[in-house]
């Protein structure tokens, strides 16, 4: 027996948090990104981002005045933050040092990889398995694929830190362990359900522990014949549920108010098989495996099938699957010799919990029949988080017999720490890849460009101006719009600090302007969004097959064709246009002058403005041999500019403060915008329309 005591085992624990957090840090090299641009910028995760942002600016999630705008969003209709207040606090906490959503998403996530660890290694050193099979273990459980594919796209369930003590409480249950004898005891559950409920991703590691418990419990009462484990489990089941109800309350009083909303996160029953595991899932290697052969078979039979999340985030790994395999085939033995222990105890229990949770969470299983009376859980393919532990336990199990039987041989002790770095090099390699590593580069390049075009925007409207956003999306959970995923309308929310987005109003709800608005003719659309108090028309080009080439077409057209008073909305709404498109215009030949320029022999390319059309010109090596001029005289060009007042004043303010005339100023930073170096951006994605 192994039992939990002292400091040593605090440092154990802690050494085992490390070293998860190091060997997953090792996989996705953090360092070579920016801790202030996120790790994941597609999808959900720009949905939790934009959860954080609004939990920072204004203290908790129910309610974001800056988002469905005229009206705000809120998310009484759509609790999925409700089940993580835990986790909700921890990424507070992180926000005491920066107000940035991006930072703090990002090191909470980092946090993931030492609390998984630590968590994983507590259990199994409670469930009898030594320290350092407990420390190799747990690291293994900390780099499951399922953690990198999660990744900050499902930020919540990439913090499976629970499930080891939902397994904990389940495998309890089995094994008759007193879990409410004394007052201590008892507090000490209490507090395990309450972390569940508390930090259940979404309901979904809390629904878990609850319907296994439950099975469980009543597998043991008809074994026993006894009811204590029905009062054993139900106080479990009883104690998790009651939390979770608790952090349903706003919602439940929001509904007492305002009636249900059918419409927001509507599930039916099907989608439990569409997204439900499969055995062969769980076993084969990743798609993206070291060994080529063992990637290119996995690839072949996920080819064959219609691609979910399950498809990508369950497989198990080898050192894994070997456990799982040994749990199934203890139970089919068992099951055969009735009356006859074929191993202790716990294999069988770890066994018997493997088989639940395959049975439930199989295509097509008893998922479905939960599913035709509570269809909101619906991903059952993510029971996959439980089997691993179990798996990974049994092979805890079996390395520490292992272990003791190489100890009664001479030099046992250095053979078994080599049999355990063995299990622990294969483990990391198998289940790891390079893939899992971001693409820092790619997402440095497409989130700093989205922040320079909002930056761009936020110049030209005043404070708290409103932000009509096409094409029109519902929010939340609708599926893409051409190359537009869902919640990509967020981009411009994640990025601002003042402005007030029309996308993320419940649907469902009355209130919400924007499906009429987004139906009309753009010149009806051009004076009623100017009516409803709307200041710019932003545009998600990847939401039209056309990249919103006739959308646009038709704004800027609007101007010219419409009666006055459109013509007057419209002009102020698409000012900005020729500007910003004119800015970008310029970047790119900057970009492409620089890249064609490192490529010539001698002389170089430069962007030159005759009246408003800008145009490379090759000039020869001699002519750069006059310096540049740094002020007004000597100027070889002249451009005229048309500014709105507020910016000349800026960009008086701006020259005055650096102690050089306006032109100079000018000149410089024309020169520091044309001399950055050329990285592919993703500006020419969105486009503004905006009031001068």
């Amino acid at each position: 027996m192994h039992r939990l005591k002292g400091w040593g085992e605090v440092g154990y624990a802690a050494l085992a948090a490390v070293l998860s957090a190091v060997f997953g840090f090792l996989v996705i090299q953090p360092w070579d990104g920016d801790l202030d641009v996120p790790f994941a910028n597609s999808g959900d995760a720009n949905s939790y981002r934009s959860e954080m942002k609004g939990i920072l600016e204004h203290g908790w999630f129910w309610h974001n005045p800056n988002l469905g705008a005229p009206e705000g969003q809120q998310l009484f209709d759509y609790p999925g933050l409700s089940g993580d207040p835990l986790n909700v606090l921890f990424m507070k906490f992180i926000g005491l040092f920066t107000s940035d959503a991006a930072v703090v998403v990002n090191v909470f996530f980092l946090l993931t990889f030492p609390l998984i660890g630590l968590a994983a290694y507590l259990v199994l050193r409670r469930l009898t398995v030594s320290v350092p099979v407990s420390i190799a273990c747990s690291i293994l459980y900390t780099l499951l694929p399922y953690h990198f594919w999660r990744g900050e796209v499902h930020l919540l369930l990439s913090a499976y830190y629970v499930v080891p003590l939902g397994a904990y409480l389940v495998l309890a249950i089995l094994g008759d362990r007193p879990l409410f004898a004394g007052r201590r005891l008892t507090l000490w559950t209490l507090a395990l359900c309450s972390v569940i409920a508390l930090a259940s991703a979404g309901y979904y590691y809390g629904a878990f522990t609850v319907i296994l418990v439950a099975a469980v419990t009543l597998i043991r009462a008809v074994v026993t014949r006894s009811v204590r484990p029905l009062a054993q489990g139900g106080a479990v089941v009883g104690a998790i549920l009651a939390v979770s109800l608790a952090t349903l309350a706003p919602s439940f009083v929001y509904w007492i108010e305002h009636g249900r909303n059918d419409e927001a996160a509507h599930r039916l029953p099907v989608e439990s098989e569409l997204y439900g595991l499969k055995l062969t899932q769980l076993v084969l290697p990743i798609a993206q495996h070291r060994i080529d052969r063992l990637a290119e078979l996995r690839r072949d039979y996920d080819n064959g099938f219609p691609k979910t999340e399950a498809t990508f985030s369950t497989p198990l790994g080898v050192v894994a699957t070997v456990g799982f395999f040994w749990l199934l085939a203890i139970s089919l033995v068992q099951l055969a010799s009735p009356g006859r222990p074929v191993a202790q105890p716990l294999y069988g229990h770890a066994g018997i919990a493997t088989l639940l949770a395959l049975l439930i969470a199989w295509t097509g299983g008893l998922s479905m029949l939960i599913a035709g009376v509570w269809p909101q859980i619906r991903s059952w393919n993510r029971l996959s988080i439980f089997i691993g532990f179990f798996a990974l336990l049994a092979v805890g199990l079996l390395l520490d017999r292992a272990l003791g039987a190489l100890r009664a041989r001479p030099g046992g002790v250095a053979l078994g720490a080599g049999l355990l770095l063995v299990v622990l090099a294969v483990g990391v390699l198998d289940q790891t890849s390079t893939a899992d590593k971001p693409a820092y580069a790619a997402l440095e390049a497409e989130y700093r460009s989205d922040g320079d075009f909002v930056a761009a925007i936020e110049e030209r409207l005043p404070t708290g101006a409103m932000v009509f956003q096409l094409p029109y999306h519902r929010f939340p959970e609708s599926p893409p719009v051409d190359r537009m995923a869902d919640y990509d309308l967020m981009r411009g929310y994640l990025h601002s600090h003042d402005l007030r987005w029309s996308y993320g109003f419940m649907k469902g709800r009355p209130g919400d302007p924007s499906p009429a608005l987004a139906e009309e003719p753009p010149q009806q659309m051009v004076r009623d969004v100017s009516v409803a108090g709307f200041s710019g028309i932003y545009i998600d080009r990847f939401g039209y097959e056309d990249n919103a080439a006739k959308l646009e077409a038709d704004l800027t057209a609007v101007a010219a064709v419409g009666d006055e008073a459109t013509a007057r909305a419209a002009e102020r709404l698409i000012q900005a246009l020729r500007s910003s498109a004119g800015l970008r215009l310029l970047e790119a030949l900057g970009d492409v002058a620089l890249e064609v320029s490192a490529q010539l022999p001698s002389g170089h390319v430069e962007v030159r403005l005759t009246g408003a059309d800008p145009a490379l010109v090759y000039v020869a090596e001699e002519e750069r041999a006059e310096p540049a001029p740094t002020e007004d005289d000597g100027m070889t060009a002249r451009i005229s500019l048309r500014l709105p007042e507020a910016l000349k004043q800026r960009i008086e303010a701006a020259a005055a403060s650096e102690n050089v005339s306006v032109n100079s100023w000018l000149v410089r930073a024309l020169n520091r915008s044309l001399s950055a170096s050329s990285v592919q951006r993703s500006s020419n994605r969105l486009q503004g329309f905006a009031r001068g």
